[in-house]
């Protein structure tokens, strides 16, 4: 779905009038979700076969900066391929190896295939990319802070594999500098407001919840049963964190300053696939309602941002 709020129905309306905004930088954000991700890869395999990409900065959390490093290398089917084929396999995901005190997911194999079997064309990406901003969203684990992995900075696999670090199911985390880091989105889930301090003035988000979802404690609380005693209190402290930016973020959205326009993508109703453990099938359905909400999303609003992009 994408979402019809009011300041959606006032930017068209001023641009049909001839009075389009001067909106700054045209971003585009993605919300991880594990492998509900596979509806981002739907929408963004939607732009790159339209050849749509106006946008001047990129931000994204775990599946989201995943997604998006696949949208900026142009790798048409890349990010479906990977969700489908390789997060469903028994090297990635291993829930009895977790019920025995392991990891749940094996992400140094995943990112091992990244690099070596199944390569991102990060040469093609760094020259589309250009003077454009690309960021992964991490979180630093000492104090649930999030920060932005920029590729030119960093080797790109890393910044990727630090924003998809899953807490309690990847214990290790990512170092760098002297640093763990976790998940992006426990700190900031859906990265509209640092976009927004970056400059930007039009923010497509691409989501994997419904637009009317809203912070739940329901899996922090099933989580509660795998943990030892001694992890609950890292698991509250990261609720906290997870709960503070949703709210933030959904606050943005729903009341953006007067001179910003958000649009929305998101599926009209809970996905098929969940964050792991989903089949194939369920997988398969989700990307094809994401191809089909990114065309007519394009269908839709394609032109305006490509005229927004020309000023």
């Amino acid at each position: 779905m994408i979402s019809q709020r009011p300041y959606l129905a006032a930017e068209v309306a001023a641009v049909v009038n001839g009075a389009e905004p001067n909106t700054g930088r045209l971003a585009l954000i993605c919300e991880g979700g594990g492998q509900r991700g596979i509806f981002t890869a739907g929408v963004l395999d939607a732009f790159m076969a339209a050849d749509f990409d106006p946008f001047d900065l990129f931000i994204g959390s775990s599946a989201g900066a995943q997604n998006l490093s696949a949208y900026v290398c142009h790798s048409r089917g890349f990010a479906r391929e990977v969700i489908t084929d390789y997060t469903t396999r028994a090297d990635f995901f291993r829930p009895l190896h977790f019920a025995r005190g392991g990891d749940l997911v094996d992400l140094d194999w995943y990112f091992e295939v990244l690099r070596h079997e199944l390569p991102l064309d990060v040469v093609t990406g760094r020259r589309r990319l250009g003077e454009r901003e690309l960021l992964f969203c991490s979180t630093r684990a000492r104090d649930h802070v999030p920060h932005y992995f920029h590729p030119a900075d960093t080797d790109w696999l890393l910044g990727l594999k630090a924003s998809s670090a899953i807490p309690l199911f990847y214990r290790a985390g990512v170092e760098w500098r002297g640093e763990r880091y976790l998940d992006g989105g426990v700190a900031d889930a859906i990265p509209v407001c640092e976009a927004w301090r970056r400059g930007a003035g039009v923010l497509v988000v691409i989501r994997t919840h419904p637009g009317d979802s809203r912070f739940s404690l329901n899996w922090a609380r099933r989580l509660e049963d795998w943990l030892g005693r001694e992890r609950v209190g890292e698991l509250k402290a990261m609720v906290e964190a997870h709960r503070r930016c949703c709210n933030e973020a959904h606050h943005f959205m729903s009341r953006p300053p007067t001179s910003v326009r958000v649009f929305d993508i998101a599926p009209p109703e809970p996905l098929h696939s969940r964050v792991l453990g989903s089949t194939r099938g369920q997988l398969e359905q989700d990307y094809q309602l994401g191809l089909i909400c990114g065309r007519r999303f394009l269908k839709e609003q394609g032109g305006l941002l490509e005229r927004l992009a020309r000023r």
